[in-house]
């Protein structure tokens, strides 16, 4: 008896938890000197937790450098992304998980200006070929000033601004989350991945 009154009052707690409003705020600036910030407010303001950090400064830029290279096989890890996309029913439920995740999250502040350099003029062109489009319905969709330009100086850089402030319930993007894992297309995409791990490996 008093195993399940522990129990059903460690679900009454947990979801009285999930049920208090988190609020993040993003701020990322590289104009000067480079300054990132998260912040993270919860139970009505009366926590508050901030990660801060200054990436590399290069003239008011923020130099993009990889630490180490990483050979990829990228036409596999494309095909294997075609083929997972392809699950029957994946592609609905997975707008049912945006839909329901967007539909959680409130949107206080949003906002950016940024100028990216990959160094490669090719590179570079291909990568705005999908952000330009993604850029422009934000833009029609969302009231929010969002600018992403592509710069072609021939360095690797990101330069601007970013400040973004979100609140959503945790109660509801677990359920989303939740409702996802669960599925049968998860499943079955659980599956697929399981057998094509298994067939590299023979």
């Amino acid at each position: 008896m008093w195993f399940v009154i522990v129990l059903v009052s460690l679900a009454v707690l947990i979801t009285f938890i999930l049920c208090i409003p988190i609020e993040l705020v993003l701020r990322a600036n590289t104009e000067g000197r480079p300054k990132f910030s998260v912040r993270l407010i919860w139970l009505f303001g009366l926590i508050k937790r901030e990660l801060a950090r200054a990436p590399q400064k290069s003239g008011g830029k923020l130099v993009l450098k990889a630490e180490r290279k990483l050979e990829i096989d990228w036409p596999q890890r494309v095909k294997s992304a075609f083929e997972i996309l392809q699950t029957k029913g994946l592609l609905k439920q997975l707008r049912i998980f945006l839909r329901r995740t967007f539909k959680s999250v409130y949107i206080k502040e949003l906002g950016a200006n940024l100028k990216v350099d990959l160094e490669n003029p090719a590179d570079t062109g291909l990568l705005f070929a999908f952000i330009a489009p993604a850029n422009l319905a934000l833009n029609y969709f969302l009231p929010y000033p969002i600018k992403i330009e592509p710069a072609f100086t021939g360095d690797s850089f990101l330069s601007g601004y970013v400040n973004c402030g979100v609140r959503l319930l945790p109660i509801q993007i677990a359920g989303s989350v939740l409702a996802l894992a669960f599925s049968l297309p998860a499943f079955r995409v659980t599956k697929k991945m399981v057998i094509n791990r298994w067939k590299r490996k023979r």
